[in-house]
């Protein structure tokens, strides 16, 4: 399964992908602003550990979505987070969220 960065042509926004399926993969589209993103040209691929930096980054874009005012889909997108990004604190952030939107509807 490999990951590709990718970096979106309007917002600047740089992201990881997790690709499951090579075969059926379709380009991402910018989870920021939905515009295309381009695939960056990525170093050689070596183990290590950079779970910290990835949860810095989600939780960054969980914030901004909180900022904008898009509680459903910054529950959304912790909710898929979490399924890759095991960590306690993506985990209680993504529960917290789901709280949040479940009690509000």
């Amino acid at each position: 399964m490999p990951i590709y960065e990718y970096k979106c042509t309007e917002c600047g926004l740089e992201t990881e992908v997790l690709v499951l399926d090579v075969s059926s993969f379709n380009e991402p589209s910018c989870p920021m602003c939905g515009r295309a993103m381009k695939r960056k040209v990525s170093a050689f691929a070596y183990k290590a550990d950079r779970t910290a930096e990835r949860e810095r980054s989600i939780m960054k874009l969980a914030s901004d979505y909180l900022k904008d005012g898009k509680v459903k889909d910054a529950a959304r997108f912790m909710k898929k987070a979490s399924e890759y990004v095991k960590t306690d604190k993506v985990k209680r952030a993504s529960e917290a969220l789901s709280k949040a939107v479940g009690g509000a509807e």
